[in-house]
């Protein structure tokens, strides 16, 4: 089939493609921003063959008095049981029944069900016409319909429900707007993408999911579904607007459609690609370097595709895979260790204490950026970290809880006087309450001894008797908050003058 050409894209239609010409929608051809709109014209289609269908079955007659169980619609597998229900509240005369593609059927209980099909229900008498469908065929798809006579009637009173006998629908078909990159579904990171999940043909419409890898993927800009009624044409559609990550590269979009006539999910996938610049770095040192004897340099970078890779050591420039102009150091080439990382070696043939003190820098670029690494060595052991495990952050916590309470009650006893506070308050008052009484008191020990041993007494008193003292016989001393003066040396003698 030659290609088709639709607002700038180009696409051919594969054999499952073509089963869309009913639609007449180019439908793989449409541009994302048009989806919409397609799809709300198709509904509108749908709904056209809705009411045609409607019209044309409508049966005059049918009264709501006449209960029907399941009501509206019923899905079934092909080969499966049915049973529906019709009740009044009233005795019948008579149950008539008509399945579709098949003649009315007048049913009785205890009546023969060669054909699969009998009575359902506990007699005429109690107001019950059900029947019993052993095996469900394909060609029984189509309105249902029960009418009953009643002893007050001369009319049969009716009902009908719609038998849906499910149909698996085509296998899902997933489209994915195109990336600004060429190549299919090549994307950068923070690009919009747009996804669309698609069954036809499922009756009743196919239940459809999106998802990335396991990871469901929630409508932003409306998630659509549209049925036609159980029509050969039914159609479900499911949009999904998503915002690309670097780390979606590798992952699988996935478009799953869930059906009654499916023994298992269908599926559809399509693998991304995202272009995304080396990831930076905090800088590295490395320990454990020995003079004299070989080193190794490693670095693990994260980015796609793969890049370029140059070591910068004190200007001098190595690049990936290549000696230095001495031998001494040799870098590898890059290896893949992982998805997106890169692997990176330099080897030093033998250290020298000048290479612990030179500055490495390793550049890492694509076509999507560049990001330089910086790299420190070091001949000292590597530091042992300290591994707390949750038991010891708990007892620390607890531990700085508790000095907190402590503290808060030490300060809250203090202010307020309580507790083995209270006593020292207590006595800080009486002491401030007695200290100027006691100011005045002249302390005079040995006041009953004789006179040669009076020659050293303290005098607590503010102001001495007599005048002022010569301060080199007298010292001072603070003693509970108050001045004691205290005679060193004083010579009270008196010299008897003659006249």
């Amino acid at each position: 089939m030659a290609p088709l050409v639709h607002d700038g894209w180009v696409c051919s239609l594969s054999r499952d493609e073509e089963a869309l010409a009913p639609l007449d929608v180019p439908f793989l051809v449409i541009h994302f921003a048009g989806l919409r709109e397609l799809l709300h014209t198709l509904m509108n289609n749908s709904h056209t063959i809705t009411r045609t269908a409607s019209t044309t079955t409508t049966t005059t007659g049918l009264s709501s008095s006449v209960d029907i169980q399941p009501s509206g619609q019923v899905a079934v597998r092909v080969g499966e049981p049915l049973k529906i229900m019709c009740r009044v509240g009233l005795p019948l005369i008579n149950c008539r029944v008509q399945i579709p593609t098949l003649d009315s059927m007048f049913l009785l209980p205890n009546q023969n069900a060669n054909d699969g099909i009998e009575y359902y229900g506990d007699g005429l008498q109690t107001g019950q016409c059900g029947v019993y469908i052993h095996s469900v065929q394909k060609q029984f798809d189509g309105r249902f319909l029960c009418a009953v006579l009643t002893n007050s009637s001369r009319n049969e009173l009716a009902n009908t429900v719609n038998i849906v006998v499910a149909k698996p629908p085509k296998a899902p078909q997933l489209l994915l707007s195109p990336g600004r990159l060429s190549g299919r579904n090549v994307y950068k990171n923070g690009e919009k993408l747009e996804i669309s999940c698609i069954s036809l043909e499922g009756r009743p419409a196919a239940n459809i999911s999106l998802f990335l890898d396991d990871q469901p993927l929630e409508r932003e800009f409306g998630s659509n579904v549209y049925d036609s009624n159980g029509n050969e044409n039914s159609l479900s559609v499911k949009n999904i607007s998503y915002t690309i990550k670097s780390s979606d590269n590798g992952k699988m979009v996935r478009c799953i459609s869930h059906h009654l006539a499916l023994d298992r999910p269908q599926e559809s996938t399509r693998q991304l690609v995202v272009h995304y610049p080396p990831q930076p770095q905090p800088p590295v040192e490395l320990f454990g370097f020995v003079i004299g004897r070989e080193g190794t340099i490693n670095l693990t970078v994260k980015a796609y595709p793969r890049p370029r890779f140059v070591w910068n050591i004190n200007g001098e420039k190595i690049n990936a895979g290549s000696p230095d102009i001495t031998n001494r150091l040799q870098s590898s080439s890059a290896v893949e260790v992982a998805k997106d990382e890169w692997r990176l070696e330099l080897k030093i043939d033998s250290v020298q204490k000048s290479d612990t003190e030179k500055e490495y820098k390793l550049e890492a670029r694509n076509d999507e950026g560049a990001e330089e690494y910086r790299i420190l060595l070091s001949t000292s052991a590597e530091p042992e970290g300290v591994d707390l495990d949750a038991g010891y952050i708990i007892g620390i916590v607890v531990g700085i809880l508790v000095i907190i309470v402590l503290s808060f009650l030490i300060i809250f006893a203090r202010a307020t006087g309580r507790w083995c506070f209270a006593a020292r308050r207590r006595g800080d008052e009486e002491a401030a309450g007695n200290a100027g009484a006691g100011s005045e008191a002249h302390i005079t020990p040995g006041d009953d001894e004789d006179d040669e041993h009076n020659d050293q007494h303290i005098i607590d008193e503010k102001t001495p008797h007599g005048g002022q003292e010569n301060p080199i016989h007298a010292s001072t001393e603070y003693v509970n908050g108050r001045t004691e003066i205290k005679d060193i040396k004083r010579k009270d003698e008196k010299t008897d003058t003659p006249v």
